[in-house]
């Protein structure tokens, strides 16, 4: 009579006696090498008349979009009136307009020749008022390459994880399981190669054949864990209680 009174005391414990909670972070960490060059393109030109403005900056636009090997986007245009002041008066001097591309590619050779083709059409234009920027090429990791990685990455946390609570549970002798695993913590740091800014022209060509070394980047998630361990003489009580009972 003794024996199930204690068995019943134990059954109405409340959970929190029965078992604890253990709650930590771990970082998973994944090498990559980048797997695409990017560069960022501004073109401006700068002329009296407006439609002198649009016909220079056309030259550029049209061989931009029939493009095929580098993937072009965050594309923008600008056209705005510039001014000078003199003794507190206005003075219009003319318009600046401007195209902005950040251009892409798996392909060192197609990124060369693009920029090659761009260099060569400002050297046409034989101008000062028009005006080719093209900035530092660097590697960086490809959206794909990204999401893959961290997929990667997840499955990698979630065998880890069983594979410690199984071996928690030998080493405490408890009944260990996962509650929670939480990958809301991911980072991706994608540092460039470094190196000087340059303005292409004529002077500059031949540098639009560099291509910059890649370096290994790090991609880490740092999931949190939930893990509830459970007394198993309670659990056995318990069963044999609801047996007999």
């Amino acid at each position: 009579m003794k024996n199930k009174f204690l068995k019943l005391a134990l059954f109405l414990l409340p959970i929190s006696a029965l078992s604890y909670e253990i709650n930590f972070n771990k970082t998973f960490s994944k090498v990559v090498n980048p797997d695409l060059l990017t560069t960022q393109i501004n073109i401006s030109v700068e002329k009296k008349d407006e439609s002198k403005v649009n016909s220079e900056i056309e030259k550029f636009d049209d061989f931009i979009k029939s493009v095929k090997d580098v993937k072009l986007k965050d594309g923008s245009f600008t056209l705005s009136p510039k001014y000078k002041y003199f003794e507190n008066k206005q003075q219009f001097l003319g318009y600046i307009g401007n195209i902005r591309y950040t251009a892409e590619s798996s392909s060192a050779k197609d990124l060369n020749e693009f920029m090659d083709k761009l260099i060569s059409i400002k050297e046409k234009s034989n101008s000062d008022e028009t005006k080719l920027n093209i900035s530092n090429v660097s590697w960086k990791v490809s959206d794909e390459l990204r999401n893959k990685s961290f997929d990667e990455l997840r499955l990698e946390t979630i065998v880890w994880i069983e594979d410690y609570t199984n071996d928690l549970s030998k080493k405490v002798g408890k009944e260990c399981s996962v509650k929670k695993i939480n990958f809301n913590e991911m980072n991706y740091i994608d540092v460039p190669y470094a190196r000087a800014e340059m303005a292409y022209s004529a002077m500059a060509k031949t540098s639009a054949d560099m291509t910059p070394m890649s370096s290994e980047k790090n991609i880490t998630i740092n999931p949190n864990f939930e893990l509830e361990c459970k007394w198993l003489y309670v659990q056995e009580e318990m069963k044999l209680f609801l047996l007999h009972k």
